[in-house]
């Protein structure tokens, strides 16, 4: 009896040596059923094929036909000329005819304009000719005031009037109205505007520049997958616009939405470092680029050294000591140890060691990406003339060095040789060398109910700022520009990026309608001047 329990015993143990065998062998090499890696290619792949499932386009009779046409009226220049004094307009109460400021044209002006109205102020207006105009309003205040000129219902514009109790002109520069009969309404936002008069005219200020981009990237020894890609956009440019969007996390949920309603992907994947786990976003953005062979943008929000936070108010960090009497390429080609030493004989700053020590960590992320020969729309150092950011909060001199220290560390020292470099300094007096940057960008953030048309000003004033050397892009956008004014104002984008959170989609996953409708969202991706994803593809094969 005692033997027999003895080989009961043994047998038991064999049975569960085997079981935990058998276990190890299936964790090791049978597929797991959630792999995110490949619960993401699959997902892809259906994206590509258009068979993902959860589409909630709207009905087809509310869309035009999947390869939306543009309807570009034709432009004959006409000599236009006429003004309107605003005393002979029909105006809401309490506006009343005034005289008692001087220099007001005709028999007065209209004043004063309540808070929070809307066409309290409306312009009938004739147009014979389909073109651009200028707009030109004289106005006053007494005190500072924000405002808005509408357009047959919707805002082309939000201005500021300062409260110097004189009447000043301000024009608005090639709006764009079709023959007809059109409506311009001026809503006030804190109110106190008085109006003299609203004059038209045709637009003939020669704003279309002559482009002659710079043929090759920045860094020369660029690596081809990187050369391919700008030679793409080159080719493209002035073409068409090639669609982007940021995505929160991995699981894309921005790029899912746009899937649904459009039946398309961005061209661009746009993600962020530096906001919480680098490892995971630097994960996702080379999942898109392997599952889909997508575009990949990064930008950087870069924690000041030693704290938490981007922002300036919030940071004691002063960057205009870290490189003072510095070269910033000299600089950048230090070890950790030669900056250590550096620091503690006096011959470099503790706040310079502590930029190499960031940058060289974002470099870890960025080398999986350049080991993969993944190229990159790299936007570091992003609205710098805003002053908010700590990097750029110091002034010009102090931007340009950290940005001359962060392209030599990343290209000379890490020998980073896939990024494409997008300065979105925001602002002229910010501009770093030419030979440092490969594209200009900027970010608009509209009212919700502005109308977003091309932002063709803000595309000129680039222009000129980079000496029409550049690619121009919208790097952050609140909403999407329209490709029938971007064609009509011979302002074509390279690329745009539209932001997450609200700007696409409620809190819940649903779509937010409050920037533009999901039609429009359609119309853009399917509009034949948009490259999605699929048109990207097949055109740089």
């Amino acid at each position: 009896m005692n033997k027999q329990n003895s080989v009961s015993g043994f047998s038991r143990w064999l049975l569960v040596i085997f079981s935990v065998a058998l276990v190890s062998c299936t964790f090791l090499f049978a597929p797991l059923g959630n792999d995110p890696s490949r619960s993401t290619r699959d997902l892809y792949e259906q994206y590509l094929a258009g068979t993902a499932n959860g589409a909630e386009r709207p009905n087809a009779d509310e869309l035009p036909p999947d390869r939306r046409m543009l309807s570009i009226p034709e432009i004959n220049q006409t000599p236009v000329s006429m003004t309107v004094e605003a005393e002979t307009l029909k105006v809401r109460n309490p506006l009343t005819v005034q005289c008692e400021r001087p220099g007001y044209t005709g028999e007065g002006y209209i004043g004063t304009l309540p808070k929070d109205t809307e066409a309290a102020v409306t312009v009938p207006l004739h147009i014979r000719a389909t073109q651009h105009y200028d707009i030109t309003l004289c106005a006053a205040a007494k005190k500072d005031c924000e405002n808005a000129l509408c357009i047959n219902g919707s805002m082309v514009s939000q201005f500021s009037l300062e409260g110097n109790d004189t009447f000043t002109k301000i024009t608005f520069y090639g709006i764009f109205l079709e023959a007809g009969d059109n409506t311009l309404t001026i809503d006030g936002i804190d109110g106190g505007l008085d109006l003299d008069y609203i004059m038209l005219r045709n637009d003939t200020t020669d704003y279309r520049p002559d482009f002659a981009l710079t043929e090759s990237l920045c860094n020369p020894n660029a690596d081809a997958e990187a050369q391919k890609l700008y030679a793409f956009l080159r080719e493209q440019w002035g073409k068409t616009v090639l669609t982007g969007q940021y995505a929160s996390d991995g699981s894309n949920p921005e790029l899912n939405l746009i899937y649904q309603i459009t039946g398309q992907l961005p061209a661009i994947r746009f993600s962020a470092l530096g906001t919480g786990d680098d490892r995971a976003q630097t994960d996702a953005a080379i999942d898109w680029s392997v599952y889909t062979h997508g575009i990949v943008g990064l930008m950087w929000q870069w924690n000041a050294p030693g704290s938490d936070s981007v922002y300036a108010d919030e940071t004691d960090f002063k960057l205009y000591t870290a490189l003072q009497r510095k070269d910033p390429a000299s600089v950048a080609k230090l070890t950790p140890k030669q900056a250590e030493h550096a620091v503690e004989c006096g011959a470099l700053s503790k706040e310079a060691q502590m930029l190499l020590t960031d940058i060289d960590s974002i470099a870890v992320s960025l080398k999986k990406l350049d080991n993969m020969n993944i190229p990159v729309l790299w936007r570091p150092l992003h609205e710098a003339g805003g002053g908010w950011y700590w990097w750029g909060a110091d002034g010009r001199e102090a931007y340009q060095k950290l940005w001359s220290l962060l392209w030599h560390r990343l290209t000379d020292y890490h020998r980073l040789n896939n990024l494409i470099w997008v300065w979105n300094g925001q602002s002229a007096a910010y501009l770093v060398p030419e030979q440092s940057y490969d594209i200009a960008s900027l970010d608009v953030y509209l009212q919700p109910r502005m109308q977003f048309g091309s932002r063709y000003e803000q595309f000129i004033s680039l222009a000129r700022i980079t000496n029409s050397r550049k690619l121009l892009a919208l790097s952050e956008c609140s909403t999407l520009p329209d490709p029938e004014m971007m064609k009509l104002d011979e302002s074509v984008w390279s690329f745009f990026g539209l932001w997450y959170g609200d700007y696409l989609m409620n809190p819940d996953g649903s779509f937010n309608d409050s920037n533009y409708s999901s039609s429009d969202l359609y119309n853009l991706y399917n509009s034949e001047l948009a490259l999605s994803l699929n048109d990207f593809l097949s055109l740089s094969e």
